[in-house]
């Protein structure tokens, strides 16, 4: 998660969404940046705006000042990228290097469900306690490099898209079509977003290319 207070703009750090090199390039106009644990790095939006009224109770403050953004993947590339990244790389957690994506999903560790049994979804990283949509941009993976030219140019930011902490292993292996719909119902809510980042980008990168006028956002 960074906050940069001089340029306004709030960058929302999802896991396995290319984060590090994000704030990588974001980090040097950024006065506030939070790290350290992956507790710390991967707060949410409401979590990081209720951590600091000093920033955003202020008159002209306001988060709707602030362009907000992060990066989704579709959910089962999202859980596929995990499970190769705890296969492959030097993790604190790491998985069997003969352990099966069915058999990751079978034992429901941390990747799946929360300490309190909820499902651990890409949504709640952009979206208020009562579901809202806190994020300006919301941008799919699969576009991260064109979009995120785009915001850097709105941000007055010149600087390349460099690529760290990437999965060592490239393919996730076979998964079944079965598991493929069990994966998907669990995911739903975050399938209920991802189908409509478009509508919800068009607005906001709208807003980042007009807000020179000093307006915030409605809402």
């Amino acid at each position: 998660m960074l906050i940069g207070i001089e340029r306004k703009f709030v960058f929302v750090a999802n896991t396995k969404t290319a984060s590090t090199s994000i704030e990588t390039a974001l980090e040097p106009v950024s006065e506030i940046a939070f790290k350290g644990t992956p507790q710390r790095k991967h707060i949410t939006l409401h979590a990081a705006i209720e951590a600091h009224p000093e920033i955003f109770a202020q008159p002209g403050q306001w988060p709707r000042f602030f362009f907000k953004f992060g990066v989704m993947r579709d959910p089962l590339d999202w859980i596929g990228s995990w499970f190769r990244y705890r296969k492959s790389n030097k993790v604190d957690s790491p998985l069997p290097l003969e352990m099966s994506f069915a058999e990751f999903w079978q034992q429901k560790d941390w990747n799946f469900l929360r300490a309190d049994g909820r499902p651990y979804l890409q949504r709640d990283m952009f979206c208020g306690p009562q579901g809202k949509v806190l994020a300006d941009v919301i941008l799919p993976y699969h576009r991260l490099a064109t979009m995120f030219s785009r915001i850097c140019d709105g941000l007055g930011v010149a600087r390349p898209l460099p690529r760290e902490n990437v999965s060592k292993a490239r393919e996730t292996g076979p998964v079944p079509p079965d598991l493929a719909e069990e994966l998907r119902a669990f995911y739903a809510e975050d399938y209920a977003l991802w189908d409509r980042l478009d509508a919800i980008n068009a607005g906001g990168m709208a807003w980042l290319a007009a807000r020179d006028t000093g307006a915030p956002r409605a809402g």
